[in-house]
């Protein structure tokens, strides 16, 4: 008889919210990646496109035969129409016993999770938010079976100085019982563990198969307007307290003082739009708004390059947008104030070193990649070390679960 493998999810792909990185296909892989092993997977998660309808949740099986139950949380996270002085007494309640407001999600997994009939043989559990890892950890001790934890940001983010040590006795807490605390970067790994007093392993997101080119064009009224020219795609998310435009924005305005027509092509929500609109304007900076995966793939086709801006401030990992990007045959350009965790990976997958954040090197790169020579930018097939597929994952946890 197989081994049964639970997990517990916010978000699982394609049952997501718009979210459409790495941090959600992740989970996707893993209980692929076992399944195809021969494991029966469960699949617990949010449900984040009402497809549960009216009924408090709602199983599938999927084609491949993993079992996915889709939870409803019928109220609302936060409560706003609560007092400022409640909301923070809530807050701290939470944080210091169920890990995040999102346990009123866990509770409803709690009510009903009896009926479903699971008997596992191990759980995993993925953050964020945290209340995955209060499941994990409560249904460890509860059905007598091992459990790994999958930490994808750091433990503390979105914390206030005012509840930091109280996140930092419940994440103690709860980690203690899993067998493997498991962390996508070696710089979280090492950060997060000593706030936990224990080792942290580390599993890097896993690359897929290139994607294969897209069955149909993007408008072709709106690519006319950008054949003559350089076009960078960016997509995803854009934060002004960790991220830096400015080194981008130095060499970009450069090469067109120098007459060099560039464009940079921005998906994802209006807030990074308008980071980099404020910062190069109207004429330079063009939003293509939300795109499905297939939209996607046509855009970032038709551009010459994908962008990828690192973490400058308070988090020293990879956007997990990077792992995405490399499914494309396209050259990343990878520019801004890298605290240190790109030249580790850069490192570890024996790619050739890239300057990140000298404006001589990357303004060198820009000019050679404008003529065709992409060799300062980074690509997937210049790595000389064996990278993770999402086939591969499997193998990984393996050895963390086994004695």
């Amino acid at each position: 008889m197989s081994k049964c493998l639970l997990m517990f999810a916010w978000e699982y792909e394609g049952y997501h919210s718009e979210r459409g990185t790495a941090l959600v296909r992740r989970i996707r892989q893993v209980a692929e990646s076992f399944n195809n092993n021969g494991w029966q997977v469960v699949v617990i998660h949010k449900d984040q496109r009402n497809e549960c309808k009216e009924k408090p949740y709602l199983i599938n099986i999927e084609k491949n035969g993993i079992k996915r139950i889709s939870m409803k949380l019928d109220a609302p996270i936060e409560d706003f129409d609560k007092s400022v002085l409640l909301r923070k007494l809530e807050t701290f309640y939470y944080v210091t016993f169920k890990g995040d407001r999102s346990h009123k999600w866990a509770a409803k997994v709690q009510e009903h999770f009896d009926s479903f009939g699971i008997k596992p043989d191990y759980i995993l559990a993925f953050y964020t938010p945290r209340v995955p890892l209060y499941l994990g950890s409560h249904y460890s001790k509860k059905l007598g079976v091992p459990w790994i934890a999958d930490i994808q940001d750091p433990l503390l983010g979105g914390i206030s100085k005012a509840a930091y040590q109280l996140c930092v006795n419940w994440s103690k807490k709860t980690l203690k019982s899993a067998k493997s605390v498991v962390h996508v970067s070696p710089e979280w790994a090492k950060m997060d563990g000593e706030i936990i007093g224990r080792k942290i392993e580390t599993i890097r997101h896993a690359i897929p198969d290139k994607i294969s080119a897209p069955l149909t064009k993007p408008d072709a009224d709106f690519m006319s307007a950008f054949k003559d020219s350089f076009n960078i795609f960016y997509g995803g998310s854009l934060s002004a307290n960790i991220q830096s435009l400015e080194l981008l924005k130095r060499v970009t305005l450069a090469a067109i003082a120098k007459g060099a027509k560039v464009h940079i092509l921005v998906a994802g929500n209006m807030n990074a739009f308008t980071l980099f609109k404020n910062e190069f304007g109207d004429e330079i900076v063009k939003h293509l708004g939300w795109l499905t995966p297939e939209q996607m793939n046509q855009y970032i086709m038709h551009c010459n390059c994908t962008l990828v801006v690192p973490w400058s401030k308070e988090r020293i990992g990879i956007p997990s947008k990077f792992y995405e990007l490399c499914i494309f045959p396209k050259p990343i350009w990878i520019i801004g104030n890298d605290l240190g965790a790109f030249d580790t990976l850069l490192a570890e997958w024996k790619h050739p070193k890239i300057n990140i954040d000298s404006f001589e090197y990357q303004m060198n790169a820009l000019e050679q990649a404008i003529d065709g020579d992409y060799s300062k930018m980074f690509t997937v097939d210049k790595c000389n070390s064996h990278l993770l597929k999402a086939n591969e994952i499997y193998n990984e946890y393996i050895k963390l679960m086994t004695p």
